[in-house]
Formats: C-alpha cells, sequence, structure tokens
C-alpha cells in the first residue's frame, strides 16, 4: 500500500496536475461549468412537473427547459474556443473565435433548405449535439490559435488595433466557415451523425456494467487522493447529458443508467464515494476531532457536498480510504443491477440538482422505488464504512490520548 501511495504522489498525482493545467483541458472544463446554470433550470422544470401531476392546473413550462437544457449544445459550441483561446492568452479573439463556432455549428447540423429558408431539427441543439459542438469547438480553436500568432501588420503599424483585430480575423473565418460549407453543403457529407458515430462504442460501453463501474470508480479513487472529480468531466459530461436526453425522449422505457442522475441521486449519497454514513457516524465518534469533523461536515454532507470531509478524514487516509473505494464497486453494482433487472424505474427526466437530500432525490427520480433503492444504498454503504470508522476513531482517540494532535497544534 506505501508503495502504491508513493507512486500515485510523486508520479500520477503531478501529471494529472499538468493535464487539468492545459489550456485545451481548462478550456472543456470552464465550459461544461458555465452551462451548469441551464441544466439546474432544466432540473427545477423536473420538479415542478412532479408537483403539475398533482396540480393539474399549474400551466405546462416544458418550453422554458427547451430553451435552457435544450440549447446546450450550442451554448457550448461558442464557449469552448473562447475559453481555449482565454487560457491560450488570445483574449482579442476568444469572441470572434465564439462566433465562428456557431457558425461552424449551424453549418454541421445540416438543416433542411425550404423555399421558405432553413428548417432545423432542435434535438441537435441539446445534450444529443454535445461531441458534435466539442469537435466544432476544437476545431475552431485549433484555427484561431494557428492564426493569431500571425498578423499582416507589423508592429509599429499606425492602424488602430481594433481595425488589425478584424482584418487578422478574416482569414481564420472564412477558412472554419468554407471548411462546414465544402463538406457538409458541397459534398453534402452527413457531418453531424458522422461524428456521433465515431463516439457511439464510448457512450455504448458507457452503459454497460464494467463501463459504468470504471466511470465512477476511477473518478473516486482519484477524488480520495485530493484530486477532484471534475477533472474527468470533458469525458463524463457529454456521454452523461446524452444518456439522459435519450431517456427522456424514451420515457418509460428508458433504458440508459450511466447518468449523472443515477450517479449522484442513487449512489452517490452525501457526495462522490457515498460517504453520507461516514459523516453521521462521526457525529458519534469517540475521538473528539473525528465528532468535531462530523459536526462541521453534517450540513454540506446532506446536501451531497463532500469535499469538507473528504479533504478533512479521507484524502491521502488508507484507513478511509479503502471502504471508499469498496462502497463505489458496491454501490454501483447494487445500483446498476437494480435499474437493469427492471426492480426499479431508470430515470427519464433531467434533474441536477445534485444538492438535493439524498431520499428526495430518490424520490424525484424514479418515484418510491428510488427512495426504497436509496434507503438500501445507505444501509450497505453504512455497513461498509462501519468496521474502518472504529478501527480510525480508536485510532484517533489513542492519538489524543498520547498528545498528537496537541502537538500538531502548537507546531
Amino acid at each position: 500500500m506505501e508503495k502504491f501511495m508513493n507512486w500515485m504522489t510523486n508520479v500520477v498525482g503531478p501529471k494529472t496536475d499538468k493535464i487539468v493545467q492545459n489550456p485545451w483541458v481548462s478550456g472543456m472544463q470552464d465550459s461544461i461549468n458555465k452551462i451548469l446554470p441551464m441544466i439546474l433550470v432544466g432540473s427545477l422544470i423536473t420538479v415542478y412537473n412532479v408537483i403539475r401531476n398533482y396540480l393539474t392546473a399549474l400551466p405546462d413550462l416544458t418550453a422554458i427547459r427547451s430553451y435552457t437544457f435544450g440549447l446546450i449544445a450550442l451554448f457550448m459550441s461558442f464557449l469552448i474556443p473562447y475559453f481555449i483561446l482565454h487560457h491560450k492568452k488570445h483574449d482579442n479573439v476568444k469572441y470572434i473565435a465564439g462566433m465562428s463556432s456557431i457558425a461552424l455549428f449551424m453549418i454541421i447540423v445540416n438543416p433542411q433548405i425550404l423555399e421558405s429558408g432553413y428548417l432545423y431539427q432542435f434535438d441537435y441543439f441539446g445534450a444529443g449535439g454535445m461531441f458534435v459542438a466539442i469537435i466544432s469547438g476544437l476545431f475552431v480553436a485549433f484555427v484561431m490559435n494557428f492564426f493569431a500568432q500571425i498578423s499582416f501588420f507589423k508592429d509599429d503599424s499606425a492602424m488602430p488595433g481594433f481595425i488589425q483585430q478584424w482584418f487578422d480575423a478574416l482569414i481564420p473565418i472564412f477558412i472554419i466557415v468554407f471548411v462546414g460549407w465544402l463538406v457538409v453543403i458541397q459534398l453534402n457529407f452527413d457531418l453531424y451523425n458522422a461524428i456521433l458515430a465515431v463516439f457511439h462504442p464510448l457512450t455504448a460501453v458507457a452503459q454497460t456494467f464494467p463501463g459504468m463501474l470504471l466511470l465512477y470508480l476511477i473518478p473516486t479513487i482519484f477524488y480520495s487522493l485530493g484530486i477532484s472529480g471534475w477533472v474527468f468531466t470533458p469525458i463524463i459530461t457529454p456521454i452523461a447529458l446524452a444518456a439522459i436526453t435519450a431517456n427522456a425522449a424514451a420515457g418509460g422505457s428508458a433504458v440508459n443508467i450511466f447518468c449523472d442522475e443515477v450517479v449522484f441521486g442513487l449512489i452517490a449519497l452525501g457526495g462522490r464515494g457515498g460517504t453520507l454514513p461516514l459523516s453521521l457516524m462521526m457525529l458519534r465518534a469517540k475521538s473528539n476531532r473525528l465528532k468535531a469533523i462530523g459536526k462541521t461536515c453534517i450540513g454540506p454532507s446532506l446536501l451531497n457536498i463532500n469535499e469538507p470531509l473528504v479533504f478533512a478524514a479521507v484524502s491521502w487516509n488508507p484507513i478511509l480510504m479503502i471502504p471508499m473505494w469498496i462502497n463505489g464497486v458496491v454501490s454501483v453494482s447494487v445500483v446498476y443491477f437494480t435499474l437493469k433487472l427492471g426492480l426499479v424505474a431508470i430515470p427519464h427526466a433531467v434533474f441536477s440538482l445534485w444538492y438535493c437530500p439524498v431520499f428526495l432525490q430518490g424520490f424525484f427520480l424514479s418515484g418510491f422505488g428510488g427512495v426504497i433503492l436509496t434507503a438500501v444504498v445507505f444501509a450497505i454503504g453504512t455497513g461498509i464504512w462501519y468496521p474502518f470508522f472504529k478501527v480510525y476513531d480508536n485510532k484517533c482517540l489513542a492519538d489524543e490520548a498520547n498528545g498528537v494532535y496537541d502537538e500538531e497544534d502548537e507546531d
């Protein structure tokens, strides 16, 4: 175990941090962070629709979700090149890059040309088009980043700066739009579905048990090492959003299990790693240190925010890291096969209010079956955490008796 910890500290940690700091990865992460409010609005409409099932006189607000969550691919097409160029220190062209990416995306979705104008499929603008938006955004960022280092004007040019930016942007804008025009319009190539076909194996694997287990467990292991699960959002979020969108379209026939609704509503109780039972146990700890951590962290834990708990007690602590990993494997297994066997309904509506208390969240996702499944996962998690917690509590109690923490405070 010590060799593994040293390897993670000295090799994996620094390399992961280097990847996270890469402008292209940072740009993707920032883009996803910025669209979260749009996703949350869609989640609020899901809650509203549950209430509307009982109060049928309430108006239908589905259109609000359509023009927020339903447009996230379009938003992403702008944000990706914008943030990448921002991290590349090319702020003078980041807005132009974003607008150029929207132009390219609108070409790629290949509208039907009618006498009255263009007819777009609205679904292409939502989560189903996320992969297309990513490819479009990355291509635009690449072109704009290349030409941002080239200028028609000399450093001592008398031409105003904003005029220089206009002319310098002409060629990259033309290249971006020309490529879209040539491939999609002139060659009549369905680039949209071609991109989706490339990513289809990845999305298909994610819906298998091994795929779901890996996509949940790997970020959880890194999280227990102090590396936020947000590192994996550029990979996981498009898959999860496409899955819940397909479930919403299928309604009662939903089949995609790996989505954020399942992960954060039915598996990660109290936060990634299912730490809510641990937080509750710490309230009854014999160790004053753990009891203090429990009192501090129980509020956030009830709202599925466990950064304080993880970084205060779990991170780089083998005694508590191991049950976090075990809980990840077991909870994913229980939830996956329960949903796969049809014992509880697979969520089919957008619900990204991950800070909603767990049992209430289970009800919004899968009705009373979701509440029961949440209770089962919570009970199993409690059984997994308890023996490791007792070992750590006794260790902390012994350390307190020997004045270990007092000496640390003095340092």
